[in-house]
Protein backbone atom coordinates (compact mmCIF):
# COMPACT_ATOMS: atom_id res chain seq x y z
CA UNK A 1 0.00 0.00 0.00
CA UNK A 2 1.82 3.55 -0.88
CA UNK A 3 1.49 6.04 1.49
CA UNK A 4 -0.36 8.37 -0.21
CA UNK A 5 -3.29 6.30 0.04
CA UNK A 6 -2.47 5.28 3.67
CA UNK A 7 -2.51 8.79 4.97
CA UNK A 8 -6.28 9.67 4.27
CA UNK A 9 -7.28 6.68 6.24
CA UNK A 10 -5.42 7.33 9.23
CA UNK A 11 -6.53 10.91 9.14
CA UNK A 12 -10.33 9.38 8.74
CA UNK A 13 -9.75 6.92 11.74
CA UNK A 14 -7.83 9.72 13.83
CA UNK A 15 -11.56 12.17 13.46
CA UNK A 16 -13.79 9.42 14.30
CA UNK A 17 -11.60 8.54 17.30
CA UNK A 18 -11.75 12.57 18.00
CA UNK A 19 -16.01 12.43 17.19
CA UNK A 20 -16.51 9.25 19.35
CA UNK A 21 -14.31 11.06 22.61
CA UNK A 22 -15.75 14.57 22.07
CA UNK A 23 -19.37 13.06 22.37
CA UNK A 24 -18.87 10.51 25.04
CA UNK A 25 -17.27 13.40 27.01
CA UNK A 26 -20.46 15.26 26.23
CA UNK A 27 -22.62 12.53 28.06
CA UNK A 28 -20.57 12.15 30.86
CA UNK A 29 -20.80 15.52 31.84
CA UNK A 30 -24.84 14.92 31.16
CA UNK A 31 -24.73 12.03 33.28
CA UNK A 32 -22.47 13.33 35.90
CA UNK A 33 -24.05 17.00 36.26
CA UNK A 34 -26.37 17.27 39.38
CA UNK A 35 -29.91 17.18 38.20
CA UNK A 36 -32.40 18.64 39.98
CA UNK A 37 -34.16 19.72 37.09
CA UNK A 38 -31.72 18.32 34.14
CA UNK A 39 -31.75 21.24 32.66
CA UNK A 40 -28.04 21.87 33.59
CA UNK A 41 -27.34 18.07 32.28
CA UNK A 42 -29.13 18.72 28.98
CA UNK A 43 -27.46 21.64 28.37
CA UNK A 44 -24.37 20.60 27.15
CA UNK A 45 -23.26 21.10 23.85
CA UNK A 46 -20.86 20.94 21.45
CA UNK A 47 -19.41 23.42 19.21
CA UNK A 48 -16.96 23.59 16.19
CA UNK A 49 -14.31 26.36 15.90
CA UNK A 50 -16.24 28.56 18.70
CA UNK A 51 -19.03 27.34 21.49
CA UNK A 52 -22.21 26.87 21.34
CA UNK A 53 -23.87 29.43 22.95
CA UNK A 54 -27.26 27.68 23.43
CA UNK A 55 -29.26 27.76 26.93
CA UNK A 56 -31.96 25.14 27.29
CA UNK A 57 -35.14 26.60 28.40
CA UNK A 58 -37.08 27.16 31.38
CA UNK A 59 -39.09 25.69 32.89
CA UNK A 60 -37.25 22.37 31.54
CA UNK A 61 -39.20 19.63 31.84
CA UNK A 62 -42.82 18.49 32.91
CA UNK A 63 -44.37 17.72 36.67
CA UNK A 64 -44.33 14.00 37.22
CA UNK A 65 -45.69 11.39 39.61
CA UNK A 66 -43.17 9.29 41.72
CA UNK A 67 -44.92 6.13 43.25
CA UNK A 68 -42.65 5.21 46.39
CA UNK A 69 -43.89 1.15 47.34
CA UNK A 70 -45.31 0.74 50.88
CA UNK A 71 -45.94 3.56 53.79
CA UNK A 72 -48.88 5.42 53.89
CA UNK A 73 -49.46 8.26 51.67
CA UNK A 74 -46.80 7.79 49.25
CA UNK A 75 -47.99 7.06 46.41
CA UNK A 76 -48.75 9.85 43.67
CA UNK A 77 -46.17 12.26 45.21
CA UNK A 78 -45.48 14.58 42.86
CA UNK A 79 -41.77 15.31 42.14
CA UNK A 80 -40.20 18.51 40.81
CA UNK A 81 -40.49 19.92 37.08
CA UNK A 82 -38.51 18.09 34.61
CA UNK A 83 -37.03 15.68 37.41
CA UNK A 84 -36.78 12.67 34.59
CA UNK A 85 -36.27 14.49 31.51
CA UNK A 86 -33.11 14.03 30.45
CA UNK A 87 -32.26 15.05 27.20
CA UNK A 88 -28.57 15.79 25.28
CA UNK A 89 -28.36 16.28 21.60
CA UNK A 90 -25.67 14.49 19.89
CA UNK A 91 -23.47 17.09 17.75
CA UNK A 92 -24.62 16.77 14.19
CA UNK A 93 -21.59 18.49 12.59
CA UNK A 94 -18.33 16.64 11.51
CA UNK A 95 -15.39 16.76 14.17
CA UNK A 96 -12.37 16.49 12.49
CA UNK A 97 -8.65 17.58 13.32
CA UNK A 98 -8.36 20.56 11.86
CA UNK A 99 -10.22 22.65 14.11
CA UNK A 100 -11.15 23.30 17.96
CA UNK A 101 -14.08 21.42 19.70
CA UNK A 102 -15.91 23.42 22.55
CA UNK A 103 -17.94 21.96 25.56
CA UNK A 104 -19.77 24.58 26.61
CA UNK A 105 -22.95 24.78 29.08
CA UNK A 106 -24.25 28.28 29.70
CA UNK A 107 -26.24 28.27 32.15
CA UNK A 108 -25.35 31.02 34.51
CA UNK A 109 -25.27 28.47 38.00
CA UNK A 110 -23.17 25.89 35.71
CA UNK A 111 -20.20 26.82 36.90
CA UNK A 112 -20.40 26.97 40.45
CA UNK A 113 -22.04 23.43 40.33
CA UNK A 114 -18.88 22.35 38.17
CA UNK A 115 -16.74 23.57 40.90
CA UNK A 116 -18.18 23.90 44.16
CA UNK A 117 -19.07 20.83 46.11
CA UNK A 118 -21.96 22.57 48.02
CA UNK A 119 -23.81 22.72 44.54
CA UNK A 120 -22.78 19.47 43.63
CA UNK A 121 -24.38 17.60 46.22
CA UNK A 122 -26.82 16.59 43.39
CA UNK A 123 -23.69 14.87 41.68
CA UNK A 124 -24.50 11.03 40.68
CA UNK A 125 -20.74 10.54 42.20
CA UNK A 126 -18.02 12.29 43.40
CA UNK A 127 -18.63 15.91 44.22
CA UNK A 128 -15.31 16.56 41.97
CA UNK A 129 -17.50 15.26 39.11
CA UNK A 130 -16.53 18.07 36.46
CA UNK A 131 -13.14 18.55 37.52
CA UNK A 132 -12.52 13.97 37.17
CA UNK A 133 -14.09 14.36 33.69
CA UNK A 134 -12.28 17.82 32.55
CA UNK A 135 -8.60 16.68 33.30
CA UNK A 136 -6.42 14.73 31.12
CA UNK A 137 -6.00 10.79 32.63
CA UNK A 138 -2.52 9.92 31.55
CA UNK A 139 -4.28 6.19 31.97
CA UNK A 140 -5.63 4.90 28.87
CA UNK A 141 -7.80 2.33 30.59
CA UNK A 142 -10.35 4.50 31.92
Amino acid sequence: MALSDLVPQIRGAFNQALSDHINVTQSKLAQQSPKDTARLASSWFIGKNQPDLQVREEPWGTTSKRTYPGGKDTEGVTAKKGTTKLNVEKYSGKITIDGDCYSSNNLSYAQRCAFDPVYAKGAPGDPNWFTAISTPSHDLRK
